[in-house]
């Protein structure tokens, strides 16, 4: 009989700092839900707003692709309908 899975096994200790300095890091950055841009099933959890580029694959739909994270930020309501409003009030002056 084995004694331990090894997914089950402990990390390291160094593993283990790395981990909890990670978790700090992260604890005053705000959390957003990445999801997939084709059926919206949930694909991950980022921190912050920079710019990182991954390649993820939609378990559900089977969507791969490179994604950029900054580009599929949320923006509340009343921000959209700003930008929206906004960007008519640009087409109507280029129109003139």
């Amino acid at each position: 009989m084995r004694a331990a899975v090894e997914r089950h096994v402990a990390a390291g200790s160094d593993v283990q700092a790395k981990l909890a300095a990670s978790r700090e890091g992260a604890g005053a950055m705000p959390i957003r839900t990445i999801r997939c841009p084709n059926c919206g099933f949930f694909l991950l959890n980022v921190f912050g707003q920079d710019h990182y580029y991954l390649q993820v694959k939609c378990q559900k739909c089977k969507f791969s692709e490179t994604i950029d994270t900054a580009l599929f930020r949320t923006m509340s309501k009343r921000r959209q309908k700003r930008l929206q409003a906004y960007c008519e009030e640009i087409g109507k002056a280029l129109q003139r």
